[in-house]
């Protein structure tokens, strides 16, 4: 099998295994591998899947019944930085230092479990193509016919808000389609949820959600070709 994942370090001193471009003289060997496209990955709870820069979707690389990722898409995730260093062909992990987490055990801590067990479970359920009434069936939260004040350019013909975890009588007075940053990070709403619809069948959503790793208000979309993204609202 051809060394294609330019990104998979299991090779001299880049034992790592957790991916960047080190080919250094003398210290490439041929390996056997596998992509495993059925494997899930949770990063705090939350169902993650790793990116390319290019945005397309990675899976686990099997060796030696072992699982690797990418250096870069792991760090990521855990809001830290990865660098390659030629010269010295060093991979350089630098992280975040912030985690500002609820204490554990706490009740924000189970409320936070309790939100990411939410989001999971809509990623799982969410695609596109499913029906109004199969959405009604399983979110049990208070449906608002939200507005997007013209900003959908995909053709969609009506859209859909839910909130999750919302405090009682907390009201945005932003605009249905924009991130509330500001109330997720306060703790006045869990998630948000906006679907846009077209025949009365799902076009594209978004989740929006503080991550638990770095406190940071998060926006995950699955986009009317089926491709996903998920990444901070604001760097």
């Amino acid at each position: 099998m051809k060394l294609k994942w330019k990104q998979l370090i299991v090779i001299g001193s880049c034992s790592l295994a957790f991916g960047a471009t080190c080919y250094a003289a003398g210290s490439v060997e041929s390996i056997q591998a596998y992509i495993n496209h059925s494997i899930k990955i949770t990063v705090n709870s939350l169902g993650w899947t790793p990116l390319d820069r290019e945005g397309n979707e990675l899976s686990p690389v099997i060796i030696d019944g072992h699982s690797y990722l990418p250096t870069e898409a792991v760090v990521k995730a855990l809001d830290g930085q990865v660098r390659w260093n030629e010269e010295t062909k060093t991979i350089a992990i630098t992280s975040s230092g912030k985690n500002q987490s609820p204490v554990p055990g706490s009740a924000e801590a189970e409320r936070d479990q309790q939100i990411l067990t939410q989001i999971n479970a809509l990623k799982e359920k969410l695609h596109i193509g499913i029906t109004q009434d199969e959405v009604r069936a399983f979110v049990q939260e208070e449906l608002k016919i939200a507005d997007d004040q013209g900003d959908s350019e995909n053709g969609a013909d009506a859209f859909w808000k839910y909130d999750f975890f919302k405090k009682d009588g907390y009201h945005s007075t932003l605009p249905d389609h924009i991130v509330d940053e500001e109330g997720l990070v306060n703790r006045n709403v869990g998630a948000s949820l906006f679907i846009s619809w077209k025949d009365k069948q799902l076009l594209l959503y978004t989740i929006s959600y503080v991550n638990p790793v770095n406190q940071k208000v998060y926006l995950f979309a699955m986009h009317p070709d089926g491709t996903i993204s998920d990444g901070p609202v604001s760097q």
